[in-house]
């Protein structure tokens, strides 16, 4: 094999590629980066973790003198990448070995490989009848994956949790994560159309992963394939593919009321603000902020027996009897810093019921479902 790659084309493989090998495995191939001529112009560079639930297939530009494949070193390409100063690289396998020259300008490295065909093959075809094929767009959907990731469980005893809920119904498209404590859902318009519900729950390990690669690559729209137990993301040069999390989601429509007689509407930026400072003197071990509601006025207090106390105060629009209710304060900024809106909406209906956070101008589409915690 013989390559010669621009150097800024061979950093973006490596790169893209290399967050998916695993250091610490029993094979050491998967710590590998797969490099392959696949035509007279273009190498690829694929890569899987240790448990191959994740792979991904990166193509670019390359001058191909003699087609061939190899896996180097993830952790050792990306140093070495990091300290070429030409900008062209040419990568030459030496006859009869797994070794491999890298030389750019007057540098040259000599690595030891190992062969390409214990490289498992991973990223499958799922252009199936059984595949179900949504485009959507990429920032769209990397801004929905950011609004209700942060709601995963991290308990790993809780797998179901540990992922994102997707339901495709008719031309809607609806994540939702909860972590028992809360829950975030959003609802997006999409322009496929399917007549019976498709759901199905993806790692939120695999959506950081696609938010990682949607900020790299420059193309417009994303591709998603659904088939069995496996999920493949699409673009241009790039497929990432990864298992889907078996088991079933919890019905969690049925813990998001239909309508709470209080309603109260706060400037988003002031409300952020405000539970900052007075998080100052929150308890470390419970993270507990008191609200107390009252007409025309939000009081938001904290205290922690070794250290003190405060409050604050904020216009709101709130015409009911006042009300004394207390949240985790980190799931209160969670929510609130992911929404756009100037103003958020609170919907409650009892000191102890489920609240409903959700931006005022977009309501109807992301909520951010927070259980309250019982006043001292």
């Amino acid at each position: 094999m013989e390559i010669v790659l621009n150097k800024e084309d061979f950093s973006n493989g490596i790169k893209i590629v290399e967050k998916i090998t695993s250091q610490k495995t029993i094979q050491p191939i998967l710590s590998n980066i797969l490099i392959e001529a696949i035509s007279n112009d273009r190498v690829r560079f694929c890569a899987a973790d240790a448990n191959l639930n994740l792979a991904i297939n990166y193509k670019t530009s390359a001058q191909i003198d003699t087609i061939g494949a190899i896996t180097l070193s993830a952790k050792k390409l990306s140093e070495i990448v990091s300290k070429l100063s030409s900008t062209e690289v040419t990568l030459k396998s030496q006859e009869d070995t797994d070794n491999i020259k890298i030389k750019s300008g007057k540098t040259e490295f000599d690595m030891i490989g190992i062969s390409a065909s214990e490289f498992p093959k991973v990223l499958d075809d799922v252009d199936t009848p059984e595949t179900k094929t949504f485009v959507l767009n990429k920032n769209e959907f990397s801004k929905a994956i950011k609004q209700v990731i942060f709601a995963v469980s991290q308990q790993e005893t809780q797998a179901v949790l540990t992922g994102v809920c997707f339901n495709i119904e008719n031309n809607i498209l609806e994540l939702a994560a909860t972590d028992g404590n809360r829950l975030t859902r959003i609802q997006k318009e999409i322009d496929t159309t399917v007549e019976e519900l498709i759901n199905f729950i993806v790692p939120a390990k695999t959506l950081a992963e696609v938010q990682r690669i949607s900020s790299i690559v420059e193309d417009e729209n994303i591709t998603i394939k659904i088939q069995k137990n496996k999920i493949l993301f699409e673009f241009e040069n790039l497929a990432f593919q990864s298992r889907l999390i078996d088991g079933i989601y919890p019905k969690y429509q049925q813990l998001i009321p239909n309508a709470n007689e209080k309603k109260i509407v706060i400037d988003r930026a002031e409300l952020i603000n405000s539970i900052e400072r007075v998080s100052v003197m929150v308890n470390d071990r419970t993270n507990i902020v008191k609200f107390n509601f009252s007409a025309g006025q939000l009081e938001i207090m904290a205290d922690t027996p070794e250290a003190g106390r405060s409050k604050d105060y904020i216009d709101i629009q709130y015409d009911f009897d006042d009300m004394l209710t207390a949240f985790n304060y980190k799931y209160v900024l969670d929510g609130l810093k992911n929404m756009d809106s100037k103003n958020v909406e609170i919907e409650i209906s009892d000191v102890l019921a489920a609240s409903i956070f959700k931006p005022q101008e977009d309501k109807n589409n992301y909520i951010c479902l927070i259980m309250p915690v019982k006043v001292q």
